[in-house]
């Protein structure tokens, strides 16, 4: 079960040089030129398995299922209807289209294509997991992991006993993961995880999908989301500036409750410094540039579209180390990895192309401070909190 997800450095097999380009990209977060260098090698060599693979799980972490899909076929065509491995990413990418009654069909097919395919026993576990079959996912990830011991596996072995609120089974999961993994990117996603289940186990032993919105928000981020609303907005600038003002004010108000003082506030991109100057303003303190912080100038670092860039990621690594700051996100990609503290809204969709028009409006109106509620201020003084474990973490290394 060899995914792109498990590796940061891959090992180069016998017979798989040719994908030696699109791996490198793959490390350097090219996906548009990984896919076309995946392409390229199976192109050349269609007999190539683990460019198939690479190639459909590349399209699968980017979210583009259909084109998952569309790889699944294509490899089905090369290899014949007798192959267990097409067969088995068709189901993967159908599990993620939310077509779950094909998907699992699919895989049995795999199966009895193949019985000893580790691959095909955990998208089924995947496949049963997204359709609710808990206990069913549970045993037939064992099989998997009989077959093949897998970071993967347990990883989503912790998922499945996550979501049924079993929470220290899965921190034993996520914890094998970690330390199973061989290199940096699946540890540290292991490490994501551990958190994430100790904040889901630290809300009152519910289920996670009994959550509200902002609970579900904290417990994947540590953050504090303003926003309590679900659903998807509209891209105009008229449905979207009353969110982001609303969530101006929520977080000028969050600040006065937690007595949070930032000393000075920055914006990530020259696109984020009109929201850092309001900001600025409204907290009373010098608006600077990023290479002027330093750690006594406890600032406050914003941007109004956290997509988990490499510089936004750069930032929070300067506020770990330092021990203190805060950092806010106007709107954040609820698949950014590096969250911000406290987000406006992950309604909007990162990169719209009204999302500056409707900062603007939403910075107008100088929206007035609001009190948080009886939720958000709960999340904001949890000890799970991330701005909390920082916090922490600064205190023990000027120890």
């Amino acid at each position: 079960m060899r995914l792109t997800s498990s590796f940061a450095v891959f090992r180069v097999q016998p017979g798989e040089e040719g994908l030696a380009k699109a791996r490198w990209h793959v490390r350097e977060g090219h996906l548009a030129e990984a896919e076309q260098a995946y392409r390229t090698a199976v192109a050349a060599d269609p007999e190539l398995r683990a460019g198939w693979l690479e190639l459909f799980e590349l399209l699968r972490r980017d979210g583009r299922h259909e084109d998952a899909l569309a790889v699944a076929v294509r490899a089905e065509q090369q290899f014949g209807p007798d192959a267990a491995m097409p067969r088995a990413i068709r189901g993967a990418a159908l599990a993620e289209l939310g077509r779950t009654a094909e998907a699992i069909a699919a895989l049995e097919e795999a199966i009895e294509r193949d019985g000893n395919l580790a691959l095909a026993w955990h998208e089924l576990a995947y496949a049963a997991f997204r359709a609710g079959e808990f206990a069913r996912a549970l045993l037939v990830l064992d099989r998997a992991f009989a077959l093949e011991p897998h970071t993967d596996t347990l990883m989503l072995r912790g998922h499945i006993l996550r979501a049924a609120a079993q929470y220290d089974a899965a921190e034993v999961a996520f914890e094998a993961a970690e330390q199973s993994a061989e290199h940096d990117v699946p540890r540290r996603e292991a490490a994501r995880e551990i958190l994430a289940t100790r904040r889901a186990a630290s809300l009152g032993g519910r289920k996670p999908s009994r959550f509200t919105p902002r609970e579900r928000a904290f417990v994947e981020t540590g953050a504090v989301l303003l926003d309590g609303g679900s659903g998807t907005l509209g891209g105009a600038p008229d449905a979207l500036a009353p969110v982001l003002a609303a969530s101006v004010g929520a977080l000028v108000g969050l600040a006065a409750a937690m007595g949070w003082r930032p000393g000075s506030c920055a914006g990530v991109t020259d696109d984020d410094q009109p929201l850092a100057a309001a900001l600025a303003t409204r907290f009373g303190v010098p608006l600077l540039r990023l290479a002027a912080l330093d750690a006594p100038d406890r600032p406050l670092i914003v941007a109004v579209a956290n997509g988990g860039g490499k510089e936004w990621e750069r930032q929070l690594g300067r506020l770990e180390r330092w021990g203190g700051g805060h950092a806010f996100a106007l709107t954040q990609d609820p698949a950014a990895v590096a969250s911000a503290d406290v987000i406006g809204t992950l309604r909007v969709p990162v990169g719209a192309a009204s999302l500056g028009a409707a900062t603007q409006r939403a910075l107008q109106a100088n929206p007035p401070a609001a009190a948080p509620d009886d939720e958000t201020l709960a999340l904001a003084r949890h000890p799970l909190a991330s701005w909390q474990a920082r916090r922490r973490a600064g205190a023990g290394a000027t120890r």
